[in-house]
C-alpha cells in the first residue's frame, strides 16, 4: 500500500529523502571503495608519470624501465579500485531510481489530474478539458501512442481564472515532433478548454493529462537564466539539488573530522 503524504508536507518529505539518499551514497562509497587509498595511488601514478616524461626527455632508458616497473606494480590495485567505482555507480543508480519511483508513486499533486482521450479530427486530435478547482496556470501534457508504444510527448500551458503568471509549470518533451495547442489562452470558471495536438501520422491513441493547476514547485525570488522562469518544477529536481548539497556538506564534515 502506497503511503499518502499531504501536499503541505510533501516538500519536507522530498527534502528528507534527498538528505537520506546523500547519506546512503556516502556510506556505499565508503564501504565499497577505499577513497583515501585511491587518492594515494592516483597521486603516486601522477608523480611516476612526470618522472617518466622527464626520463624520456633525457633518454634515460634505465630510469624509464624502473618507473615502468613501479607503474606495473601499482596498476592492478588501481584497476581493482576502478572496478569498485563501477560497482558503486551501479548500486547508486539503482538506489536513485528507487527513490525516483517512490517519490513519483506518492506524489499527492497527481491525485486531481484530469485525463482525457483525444479524438482524431483530420490531422489533429482534440478533446475538451473540464476546468474547475485551482485557478492559475495549468499544464496539459499530451502523449501519442502507436499501439502500446509511446511515440511523442509535449504539452501546453493554459490559464484558468487568471490572465498570466510569473510561476509556470513545465512538462516533458520527447520522441517525435508534436505540436500541442489550445483554442484560447485563458479561461473562466467552469469553462472547457479545447486542447488539440498534431501527433505523428501513425498514431493510434493520444491522451491529454491536465494537472488541475497543482504541481510540486518552488517559487524562486529570481529568474533562472536561459530557461527564463522563476519556478523550480518537479520533486525530482528538488531531490537532486538537496542530494548534491547534502553530499557536499557531508564530504566537508567528513574531511574536517579526518583532519
Amino acid at each position: 500500500m502506497i503511503i499518502v503524504i499531504p501536499t503541505e508536507l510533501y516538500f519536507w518529505f522530498v527534502t528528507l529523502c534527498g538528505l537520506i539518499y546523500s547519506g546512503i551514497t556516502q556510506f556505499v562509497r565508503g564501504k565499497l571503495v577505499d577513497m583515501k587509498r585511491m587518492k594515494e595511488i592516483q597521486k603516486e601514478l601522477n608523480k611516476l608519470n612526470k618522472e617518466y616524461i622527464e626520463a624520456m626527455k633525457k633518454q634515460n632508458t634505465k630510469r624509464m624501465d624502473e618507473i615502468k616497473a613501479k607503474q606495473d606494480k601499482i596498476m592492478p590495485e588501481f584497476n581493482g579500485m576502478m572496478g569498485g567505482q563501477l560497482k558503486v555507480m551501479l548500486v547508486i543508480i539503482v538506489i536513485f531510481m528507487s527513490f525516483m519511483w517512490f517519490l513519483g508513486a506518492i506524489d499527492p499533486y497527481v491525485g486531481d489530474d484530469v485525463v482525457v482521450e483525444l479524438s482524431a479530427e483530420g490531422d489533429e486530435w482534440c478533446g475538451d478539458i473540464p476546468l474547475s478547482g485551482e485557478a492559475g496556470p495549468w499544464y496539459v501534457g499530451v502523449k501519442a501512442f502507436e499501439g502500446d508504444s509511446q511515440t511523442a510527448e509535449n504539452g501546453t500551458i493554459i490559464y484558468y481564472g487568471v490572465e498570466g503568471s510569473s510561476y509556470l509549470p513545465s512538462g516533458t518533451i520527447s520522441g517525435a515532433q508534436m505540436n500541442v495547442f489550445s483554442d484560447k489562452g485563458s479561461y473562466e470558471q467552469n469553462d472547457d478548454a479545447v486542447v488539440c495536438a498534431v501527433p505523428p501520422a501513425y498514431s493510434t491513441r493520444v491522451v491529454a493529462t491536465a494537472n488541475s493547476g497543482t504541481w510540486f514547485h518552488i517559487k524562486l525570488p529570481f529568474e533562472i537564466p536561459v530557461f527564463n522562469t522563476r519556478t523550480l518544477n518537479g520533486a525530482n529536481i528538488w531531490f537532486i539539488l538537496v542530494a548534491i548539497v547534502g553530499g557536499l556538506g557531508l564530504t566537508r564534515v567528513k574531511n574536517a573530522i579526518m583532519k
